[in-house]
């Protein structure tokens, strides 16, 4: 009686670990290849905060593989942008991405099956989205891999242990997202933000990450190197807007000076005096400024921290939005 009671534990312990998705070209993996005919688009508009190469010494630096031209575009063709420990990327969907049928999104990475075993390199990132850009969901998370032993440079995790999460899948494979789970969050209007945020694989109380219930993930750390932390290759959209739904009308707005000097004003001149809405967002994606106004031109005090922002102006139910660097 107590050897089928621990075979019972055993099995037990192995249905709890192996309930997710498993990984790409496996049987009942939710994947989506780079080629795929759902993709009906992909990211255009990346803004990124890196984050250190390693957390615990601040003297390496920060990651520097990438920029924000390497996560646009389709997976595999224009390299990959190092978020570092805890650093940021942020992609902007000027279109909107609306909660249909299925998967809405998907996130790839450049991971890769540790060779002789069955095992992957997986750099973990939360997801999160937002309609406004200021208010942010995550997608609830969940991580069962062994969390006594650090996974280091180059060991493997199992994905069918990893859920909610980006970058379970190995390079040219996406990890998908469906808005149906956040449906009491944003209720149902689009959203027009993806952010993704390095998770710290480390099982140090001081620096760790930890899933929606609360269990410590675990995943490569420290990686010293310059593409330390989560590696973004693309975000793809997997449907088209709903027919009857318009397409963004252009603004004809002029932003200047750019680049801009921090503690010069940053000038914006609109086609008429018709009430307008101007934000700005740091390079994370938070909403750092916003003004209602009635004009033609409107002048912006400039002292924010990011070097990198970006500005949106609305006027008449239309929007444009534009990149500016700080000096």
């Amino acid at each position: 009686m107590k050897h089928l009671l621990f075979l019972y534990g055993i099995l037990s312990v192995i249905v709890t670990r192996a309930q997710y998705a498993p990984a790409a070209g496996l049987p009942g993996s939710n994947a989506i290849f780079k080629d795929s005919s759902m993709i009906a688009y992909w990211a255009d508009s990346i803004f990124y905060e890196r984050g250190f190469i390693a957390i615990n010494d601040s003297s390496l630096g920060l990651a520097t593989v990438g920029d924000e031209n390497s996560a646009k575009g389709k997976a595999l063709e224009n390299g990959v942008l190092s978020l570092g420990d805890g650093g940021t990327a942020t992609a902007y969907f000027s279109m909107g991405i609306e909660n249909q049928n299925g998967y809405d999104f998907a996130v790839f990475e450049n991971g890769f099956e540790v060779p002789g075993s069955n095992l992957y390199h997986m750099e973990l990132a939360y997801v999160e989205v937002s309609t406004d850009g200021i208010h942010f969901f995550r997608f609830p998370n969940h991580s069962l891999s062994q969390d006594t032993l650090q996974i280091g440079n180059f060991e493997g995790l199992y994905p069918h242990q990893i859920d909610g999460l980006a970058g379970k899948y190995i390079a040219g494979y996406g990890t998908p997202f469906d808005l149906e789970i956040l449906k009491d969050s944003i209720g149902n209007k689009p959203i027009y933000y993806i952010r993704l945020r390095d998770v710290v694989g480390s099982l140090n109380d001081s620096f760790c990450n930890y899933d929606s219930e609360r269990r410590k993930i675990n995943d490569p750390w420290p990686t010293n190197f310059a593409s330390s932390g989560f590696d973004l290759d693309a975000i793809a959209v997997l449907h088209k807007k709903e027919t009857g739904l318009a397409d963004p009308i252009h603004l004809e707005v002029n932003v200047y000076p750019n680049p801009v000097i921090k503690g010069s004003k940053l000038s914006i001149d609109l086609p008429d005096e018709t009430p307008s809405i101007v934000k700005i967002y740091n390079s994370i994606g938070e909403c750092v400024f916003e003004s209602s106004f009635t004009g033609n031109h409107l002048e912006i005090p400039i002292h924010f921290t990011s070097t990198l922002f970006m500005v949106e102006c609305i006027q008449n139910n239309t929007k444009l939005t534009t990149k500016i660097i700080q000096q």
